[in-house]
C-alpha cells in the first residue's frame, strides 16, 4: 500500500510540473519544425563538369573541365581555380533564406525578367541544374533567384550569386606562370635595368644543390635560388591586355617588351622551357603597389602584375652565394677525425676520432662516447656557414694561418666520401651594434680554393673534442700503467 501511495504521489507531481511548464513556457511542449528553409541544390562538388553563365546582351561564359583541367570554352584561357571552386562551394548545398513568392505575376520586380542572369550546371552523370539570378533584395544582403523548372522565387545569401555579373576576365586564372618548382633544373635571366645587360645563369647539380655559371662561377645558396624561382611561380595578373594580330610588334614595343628589363627562362626535366619577359611599368591604382607589363612565352596576352620580383633578380650576385660550403648533411656524417695544433699560449693539442654506429657515437677504439660533443662537432662542421667570403683565389694560405692550419677536421659519410675543413688564424672580428667584438676564424675546405671567415665557435667545439679525447687517453694510459705494475703468476715464481 505504501508503494502504491508513493507512485500515485509521483504521478500527481509530474502532472503539476507539466501544467506549470504549459502555462509558463508553452513552446517547450511544442513539436519543433524540422523542415527549415528549402534546400535548392544538393550535389557533390566534384560532380560539376561544366558551368554556363549567360548575361543579357553579352556572350556566354562557359567553364569546362577537360582531363582534370578547367578552361573557358571558345578561348585558350585557363579558368580561374578560385572561381571554379567558388561556384562549387556556394551551390553544392545551396539553401534558401526565405521563400518570396510561388508564381510571380511580374518577375521583373525581382530582376528575374529579361535582365536576369542564367546559370546552368552540368554534372558528371549528365544531369543539369540551373537558375535565374536576379536583383538584390531591399536589404542588399540577399539575392532573388528562381530555380529552373519551377516558378518559386527565393532569396539566397549574396555571396552565392553576386559574382555571376563579373566580366570574362574575372573568370580567368590569374596565376599565369605556374609550374612544379621541384622540376626546375636551370634558370637564366638577362637583366637590363641600368647600363649594360647582366646575365644570371644557375643550374641544379643535386638535391638542394645549385651551381652559378654567370655572372661568376660559384656554388649558389639553395634557399635564395628557390626564392627566386618562387617569385616567378607566384606571379598573379592584376589585369589582362590582349595583343591584336595586327600591330603585335608595335604594341609590345610600346609596353617595353621588345627589349625587356628582365628576360627569364626556366628549364625543366619534364616539360618545355618557360620564358617570362618583364617590360615597362604599368599604371597602378595604389602608390604602394608597383606593376609592370609581362609576357609569357609568345602568348597573345600581356599580363599586368607586380614587379617586385625584379628586386630579387637584381640583387648583388654575392647574395646568391652558397654559405653552406662543406656540402655534407649532418645526418650523413659517420666519422669525424680532428687534429689540433697548439695555438699561441694554448697548449691544448692532439688528434682524436669518433664514429657513429647503432644510433650513437663511439671513440675510434670502440668505447661509447659520453655526452653531446661528438654530435656538436659533426653538426657544426657539416653545417658550417660562411660569414665573409675573403678570397676566391688566394696566392697562398700561409697568410691566413691555414698552411699549416690550427686545426684540421675530416668528415666522412658511410660511403667513404670525405670533406676536410682547415681552421686557421683569427681574422677581422664582427663588431655588434654595442661595439663588442666577436672573434672569427679563417677557414677553407680542401679541394676548393676560397678562404672564408666564420665564427670562433667552430674552433671551440673542436677543442672540446680534443680535450675530452686527451682526458680519455690519459685515463687509458693510467689504467695500462697500473696493469703493468701488477705482477703476474709467471713472473714472481710463485707456485700453488
Amino acid at each position: 500500500m505504501k508503494v502504491f501511495r508513493g507512485t500515485l504521489g509521483a504521478a500527481v507531481a509530474l502532472l503539476l510540473l507539466l501544467l506549470l511548464v504549459f502555462v509558463v513556457e508553452p513552446e517547450m511542449l511544442s513539436v519543433a519544425d524540422e523542415s527549415g528553409p528549402p534546400r535548392i541544390f544538393e550535389f557533390e562538388k566534384h560532380e560539376v563538369v561544366r558551368v554556363e553563365v549567360v548575361k543579357p546582351g553579352d556572350e556566354a561564359v562557359v567553364l569546362v573541365e577537360t582531363d582534370g583541367r578547367w578552361g573557358i570554352e571558345g578561348t585558350d584561357f585557363e579558368a580561374g581555380r578560385s572561381m571554379v571552386n567558388r561556384v562549387k562551394h556556394q551551390l553544392h548545398d545551396l539553401t534558401a533564406r526565405a521563400t518570396v513568392v510561388d508564381s510571380p505575376e511580374a518577375p521583373e520586380l525581382y530582376g528575374l525578367g529579361d535582365n536576369a542572369i542564367s546559370v546552368t550546371l552540368q554534372l558528371r552523370d549528365g544531369r543539369t541544374l540551373g537558375f535565374l539570378a536576379g536583383d538584390p533584395n531591399p536589404s542588399s544582403v540577399s539575392y532573388y533567384i528562381q530555380p529552373s523548372g519551377g516558378q518559386t522565387v527565393y532569396t539566397v545569401k549574396k555571396s552565392a550569386v553576386d559574382y555571376y555579373s563579373l566580366t570574362l576576365d574575372e573568370f580567368r586564372e590569374r596565376r599565369f606562370a605556374t609550374f612544379d618548382s621541384k622540376d626546375v633544373n636551370r634558370f637564366t635571366a638577362t637583366l637590363a635595368m641600368d647600363g649594360a645587360p647582366e646575365r644570371l645563369d644557375v643550374e641544379r647539380t643535386g638535391d638542394r644543390q645549385w651551381q652559378m655559371h654567370a655572372p661568376v662561377e660559384m656554388a649558389a645558396n639553395d634557399d635564395r635560388v628557390r626564392r627566386l624561382i618562387g617569385r616567378v611561380n607566384a606571379l598573379k595578373a592584376r589585369d589582362f591586355v590582349e595583343v591584336p594580330p595586327d600591330g603585335r610588334e608595335q604594341m609590345l614595343s610600346g609596353l617595353g617588351l621588345d627589349v625587356p628589363r628582365a628576360d627569364i627562362t626556366l628549364s625543366f626535366g619534364a616539360r618545355a622551357p618557360l620564358r617570362v619577359r618583364v617590360g615597362a611599368d604599368a599604371p597602378s591604382t595604389s602608390r604602394f603597389e608597383e606593376l609592370a607589363y609581362m609576357l609569357l612565352d609568345d602568348e597573345e596576352t600581356v599580363y599586368v602584375a607586380r614587379s617586385g620580383l625584379l628586386d630579387e633578380f637584381t640583387q648583388d650576385s654575392e647574395e646568391l652565394r652558397n654559405r653552406r660550403v662543406v656540402e655534407m648533411k649532418a645526418a650523413d656524417v659517420a666519422a669525424v677525425d680532428a687534429r689540433l695544433m697548439p695555438d699561441g699560449d694554448d697548449e691544448l693539442a692532439g688528434a682524436h676520432g669518433v664514429r657513429f654506429a647503432a644510433e650513437r657515437w663511439f671513440w675510434a677504439d670502440g668505447v661509447p662516447f659520453a655526452g653531446s660533443t661528438a654530435e656538436r662537432v659533426a653538426r657544426s662542421l657539416s653545417e658550417l656557414e660562411v660569414e665573409v667570403f675573403v678570397d676566391d683565389a688566394p696566392a697562398g694560405l700561409e697568410a691566413y694561418g691555414l698552411e699549416p692550419p690550427i686545426a684540421r677536421v675530416v668528415l666522412a659519410d658511410e660511403d667513404g666520401n670525405e670533406k676536410v675543413v682547415r681552421i686557421g688564424a683569427e681574422g677581422e672580428p664582427l663588431v655588434d651594434p654595442e661595439g663588442n667584438p666577436r672573434p672569427r676564424r679563417y677557414v677553407t675546405v680542401e679541394g676548393a680554393p676560397p678562404v672564408y671567415l666564420v665564427g670562433e665557435r667552430i674552433l671551440s667545439v673542436v677543442k672540446d673534442l680534443i680535450r675530452e679525447g686527451n682526458r680519455k687517453a690519459k685515463k687509458d694510459a693510467e689504467r695500462a700503467a697500473r696493469r703493468e705494475r701488477i705482477p703476474s703468476d709467471a713472473s714472481d715464481g710463485s707456485s700453488p
